[in-house]
């Protein structure tokens, strides 16, 4: 059984968003895209896979009776960090910097 890569509320980023089977089977269904960031919520765990839903795409509706369609976590990247910068620090650093 695979183990999720990421956790709910994690944001994260698609790498490879060539969807072409899917959207061939379903092409009603809205699929990631690279550049935007997503949200996890929730990990659909399968013996074999492990797959996202995103709280940015919402496709319960697509195909009633059928559950909602999942992305392969392994398409996705964790989003980094971003490292907090302190505005005075940053002045203090260009007032100490010589020209």
């Amino acid at each position: 059984m695979k183990t999720p890569l990421f956790h709910v509320g994690q944001q994260i980023v698609c790498t490879n968003d060539d969807f072409t089977l899917l959207l061939v089977q379903n092409p009603n269904i809205e699929a990631p895209k690279r550049g935007p960031i997503y949200t996890v919520r929730q990990n659909c765990i399968f013996p074999h896979a492990v797959g996202l839903l995103l709280e940015e795409i919402r496709n319960e509706h697509v195909a009633p009776g059928f559950p909602e369609a999942n992305f392969n976590q392994d398409r996705f990247a964790p989003v980094p960090p971003v490292e907090e910068i302190s505005l005075a620090a940053v002045f203090e650093e260009s007032l100490s910097t010589p020209a």
